[in-house]
């Protein structure tokens, strides 16, 4: 049986540069919070050709000439992440959240990182904090539940689905984590049920397992 945590918004997120705040610094700060967005961009740039290991020395770069820009530190994390430098991605995530402590993606991409490292109770107090600021992301509690599936809690890992599916009714990923859940529960024909909805959505995993197994035909 797998496991399927929904990547979400643990994407990079792209630098606005020119913000009111910096052009009210003096001029040689500008200059050099402007090299740092050019070394950001190029970070970004370098990420999403799969230069991971350029994209780190990038934005590692922009943050040495402007270490007061979370989003940065965000985008970093996200790579980290990413590659598996789990703990280095976690560095970057709280220092996002002690700069910015409302910033649910970050407590988001954090959770999911502990998730990764399997340090499940630090990543469901972040996928609490992430529902408590923003009742409404279906992600937050389709990975805490999740959490909860991979403790044996599985009473709870569904209501999670539930509530994932609720507010995000093609969440394919929540029923096929749903229908392991019902599997494991030894209620079949739910499983059957979600695996052929995951199916529908593009998530074929559980239903080719349901069917190597004999559930379904």
């Amino acid at each position: 049986m797998h496991y399927q945590a929904e990547q979400g918004r643990g994407e990079i997120k792209l630098f606005m540069a020119d913000s009111k705040e910096e052009q009210q610094e003096s001029a040689s700060n500008v200059v050099e919070m402007r090299n740092a967005d050019d070394w950001s961009t190029k970070g970004i740039n370098a990420d999403a050709a799969g230069n991971y290991t350029f994209a780190i020395d990038a934005l590692s770069k922009s943050i040495e000439l402007n270490p007061d820009e979370s989003l940065t530190y965000y985008n970093r994390g996200i790579i980290y992440d990413r590659i598996g430098l789990y703990e280095l991605a976690i560095e970057d995530f709280n220092k996002v959240v002690s700069m910015e402590p409302h910033d649910v993606d970050a407590y988001y991409n954090r959770g999911r990182t502990y998730v990764n490292l399997g340090q499940y109770k630090n990543a469901i107090e972040d996928f609490n904090k992430v529902i408590f600021l923003d009742s409404e992301y279906a992600e937050a509690y389709n990975n805490r539940g999740v959490v909860y599936d991979s403790m044996g809690q599985y009473n709870r890992a569904i209501e999670d689905y539930n509530a994932a599916i609720s507010l995000r009714p093609n969440l394919a990923s929540a029923y096929s984590n749903r229908g392991g859940v019902y599997f494991k529960q030894g209620n079949n024909r739910l499983g059957c049920r979600d695996a052929q909805t995951a199916s529908a959505l593009g998530d074929c995993e559980l239903l080719e397992w349901a069917r190597a197994k004999g559930f379904l035909i």
